[in-house]
């Protein structure tokens, strides 16, 4: 055993302090860094030598291992969330935007313009012969006409808007596909040399759980450190390589166009999503969605179709029969019949008098206006067999609900829709939370016990040194003493 073995002993302590040091450093620094764990310089003593027979010297102290601390199993019930989360963060934002459309209850909503247009019809009735009245008429179903293009052009804007942010959600896949497979190719090349590549785990950590919010996967762990995802059981990320995912057309179904399918591009085979913001997106997509705006075209052929045929029972001024009131093959070239916009007097408010000859006019009769305002309370019946979506609510006598009943019908669907999907998104988000702050709480970096970490470090550096400084006197005084 060497004279000097004591100095060597102070050395690798002051060698195993300073490196403890530099680690907490590192943390205090990184402290408000996104998805950073703290990291623990692990010591460990060195190899002990036989003294005498009687036991064994130890030789100092190394740093063996730089670590994280992370929890695997806490991160993996971390990312199961964000799938859920992710899926109803998609569905509220959109539904909250849908609700916006309808305006329901305001005086700017649907069912306020719609039941003006049928006051206007009972003001016909009490002066028929009024061309303020037939005017307003006029007026008033242009103005019903414009709210629902608009309503419809915004839902069509939102179908749009969905099909387009799906198509992103995939781009953004993929690229997130890219960089956990180069920092998998990082990692292993690390891990090899027997490395520890805490950083640059760190950050796949993180782009892990952005994947995650976006879709459902499974995750294994390689025992080179490279991770291995596997969405519908096919690997997106396989070590240092990715497979790219991309969009197809979803096809129709029942004059519908579905939101996109996703699918490999390596070979076009369907990816079956069960979770995640594109699960959700795919749902609103062709389910809520194409609800809402099908019921609204349904509702709005009835009134088309009841308020033509009623019209066409009545005459105008003149005594002629009356004419389709509205016009139009879909919701947005729907107008007021141009012969009526052009001439007030061919509103057939009054109906023909059987006691008289046809084509003879019924000055101050409004009971065919009085008719069509009524339509507001006419029974009707939903048949969903029917072919075409125009001809799904009929009036019928028997039938189980009116115009304002089924249009309530809708907007009450759409309220628990939304309700449902804020408090889900809600109750996942303080789920999310709870779990990541017990993880903030076993990796995350706390200020406090970094500074009393750098206090202990500081004074075993200080004790090391302190150490070395004592030796030296000893040696001094051997050494200069025995020459002397």
């Amino acid at each position: 055993m060497s004279t000097f073995f004591g100095l060597n002993i102070a050395r690798l302590g002051m060698q195993a302090q300073q490196k403890a040091l530099e680690v907490t450093s590192h943390n205090i620094a990184n402290a408000n860094t996104p998805g950073y764990s703290r990291q623990v310089a692990h010591m460990t003593p060195t190899a002990a030598m036989p003294y005498a027979q009687k036991g064994m010297l130890g030789s100092g102290v190394l740093v063996d291992e730089i670590d994280r601390i992370r929890d695997a199993f806490l991160d993996r019930q971390i990312r199961h969330e964000q799938h859920t989360l992710g899926q109803w963060k998609a569905r509220s934002a959109y539904l909250e935007q849908i609700e916006q459309i309808f305006m329901e209850p305001t005086e700017s909503g649907f069912n306020a313009v719609l039941s003006t247009f049928f006051d206007s019809w009972q003001e016909l009735s009490i002066n028929p012969e009024n061309s303020s009245a037939r005017t307003a008429v006029i007026e008033n179903a242009n103005f019903l006409i414009n709210t629902i293009k608009h309503t419809a052009g915004s839902l069509t804007n939102v179908h749009n808007d969905i099909t387009a942010n799906i198509e992103l959600k995939v781009n953004e896949i993929n690229s997130l596909a890219t960089q956990i497979s180069d920092l998998n190719q990082q990692i292993t090349s690390l891990v090899t040399r027997n490395d520890q590549p805490s950083d640059l785990m760190d950050r796949r950590d993180l782009l892990l759980e952005q994947l995650a919010e976006i879709i459902d996967f499974d995750l294994s762990v390689s025992t080179n450190g490279s991770v291995n995802v596997y969405v519908a059981g096919r690997p997106l990320v396989h070590e240092n390589i990715s497979y790219e995912l991309k969009t197809a057309p979803g096809g129709t179904q029942d004059n519908w166009t579905l939101a996109p399918k996703i699918v490999w591009a390596k070979d076009n085979q369907e990816v079956h999503i069960g979770n995640g913001e594109i699960y959700g997106l795919t749902k609103l997509h062709d389910d809520n969605l194409r609800s809402y705006l099908q019921d609204f075209e349904i509702m709005t052929w009835a009134i088309v179709k009841a308020v033509n045929d009623a019209h066409k029972q009545g005459i105008d001024l003149n005594g002629d029969a009356g004419l389709d009131f509205f016009q139009g093959t879909d919701l947005q070239n729907l107008r007021v019949n141009s012969d009526i916009s052009s001439d007030p007097a061919k509103i057939a408010a009054a109906l023909p008098d059987p006691n008289n000859p046809p084509g003879t006019p019924q000055p101050g009769d409004g009971s065919n206006a009085v008719a069509i305002a009524q339509l507001r309370n006419s029974r009707f019946r939903l048949d969903l067999t029917a072919a075409d979506i125009k001809d799904r609510l009929v009036q019928d006598a028997q039938g189980s609900t009116t115009l304002e009943f089924f249009y309530r019908d809708t907007i009450s669907r759409l309220g628990v829709d939304t309700q449902e999907s804020i408090r889900m998104r809600e109750n996942q988000t303080a789920m999310l939370e709870l779990m990541t702050n017990r993880r903030m709480s076993i990796s995350g970096v706390s200020l406090d016990e970094e500074m009393a970490n750098m206090v202990q470090f500081q004074l075993a550096y200080q004790a090391s040194a302190r150490f070395i400084a004592t030796l030296d006197e000893i040696y001094n005084t051997l050494i200069n003493g025995m020459i002397r």
